[in-house]
């Protein structure tokens, strides 16, 4: 582990969006058993920043290599990226692309949430699959299957991004069912000698204790963003052994719908069956999921637009219910010590 500098952790809070460098992940994992930490306003520039690379992702899955990445309603201003590959799962409906930013010396793989959050939303049967990342790991079926759907084309852009741009930091980045394919793909590519950070939003639970622990203690900073009420970060339960990555980044005041947050309204929770930030909330607005720091799926396709649901509308209320008990009995096992 590098050691911590003093000029490094300056430079950071000065420097642009992204400017997370090996000593600043660093710190972050050291900190991680630290609950009292607070965010940074770099963060927080970088978290504003890959929301707009996630939220590209919607409107730029099927842009050809070469051309820029752009997106409709102000959803990525501060993008400068050129395509390098983009693709999409016929199977699993995932898309995404694989970008070089030259103006910020980034690359970036930026997956799209998926149109069947209802029915993952919906879903009583979160079902695992065996990961080779180590004994005992297991990751959601759904999730794997996408990301096994276009590995190849990622990766190879990924390959091709980097030959040509050596030292260029590499991102990974999504949002929703989205985030949880990015994390996955991160997961990846770092068992193939990168060094990549993960910024998500709003992503699901990904898979179980080894998996969480597993990309948690990997190379590489994990910003984990969750807001406000959102249901998904929820989902699947801790009941069911799932776990997230730490630590979670909570956007905790306002409304489902506020976008302008300070460092001060930012709650940091460590741990992968924490219940102190999100996964202390109860209710299904799914408004929440859609405003992270802005519209993130405002250049979308309708297909693609969950801001479309209103509130609750169109869950009865038995799914609800289910949810809420899910929540309930999350935290009562977090609280017994038993997760």
């Amino acid at each position: 582990m590098k050691s911590l500098q003093i000029l490094s952790l300056a430079a950071l809070a000065a420097g642009s969006p992204i400017g997370s460098i090996q000593e600043y992940t660093r710190i972050l994992k050291a900190r991680q058993s630290d609950t009292s930490f607070t965010t940074t306003q770099a963060e927080l520039n970088n978290f504003q920043f890959y929301s707009q690379y996630a939220g590209a992702s919607y409107c730029n899955s099927a842009t050809p290599a070469g051309q820029a990445v752009t997106c409709a309603d102000n959803v990525c201003p501060d993008v400068a990226g050129t395509v390098v590959n983009s693709f999409t799962g016929s199977v699993t409906g995932i898309g995404g692309f694989v970008a070089v930013d030259s103006a910020h010396q980034l690359i970036v793989l930026s997956v799209r949430g998926s149109n069947n959050l209802r029915n993952f939303i919906t879903d009583v049967v979160f079902a695992f699959t065996d990961c080779s990342f180590a004994d005992g790991c297991e990751v959601h079926d759904g999730f794997n299957d996408a990301w096994n759907e276009i590995a190849d084309a990622a990766t190879a852009a990924i390959s091709q991004a980097v030959a040509a741009n050596p030292g260029f930091k590499i991102v990974t980045t999504g949002h929703s069912l989205g985030g949880a394919v990015a994390t996955l793909a991160a997961a990846t590519l770092r068992t193939q000698g990168y060094n990549i950070d993960i910024y998500t939003y709003g992503s699901p639970r990904v898979g179980n204790d080894v998996f969480a622990n597993f990309v948690t203690a990997q190379p590489g900073g994990e910003f984990r963003v969750t807001h406000f009420d959102d249901p998904v970060p929820r989902l699947p339960p801790i009941l069911f052994d799932y776990r997230h990555v730490s630590p979670e980044y909570w956007l905790s005041t306002g409304s489902a719908t506020t976008i302008d947050y300070t460092i001060s309204q930012i709650e940091v929770c460590t741990g992968i069956a924490n219940t102190d930030c999100n996964a202390g909330t109860s209710g299904l607005d799914v408004s929440a999921h859609s405003y992270y720091l802005e519209d993130i799926s405002g250049c979308a396709p309708s297909a693609f637009q969950f801001k479309r649901d209103d509130g609750n509308s169109g869950y009865n209320q038995t799914v609800i219910d289910r949810i809420n008990k899910w929540a309930e009995e999350d935290r009562a096992l977090v609280a017994s010590g038993q997760a």
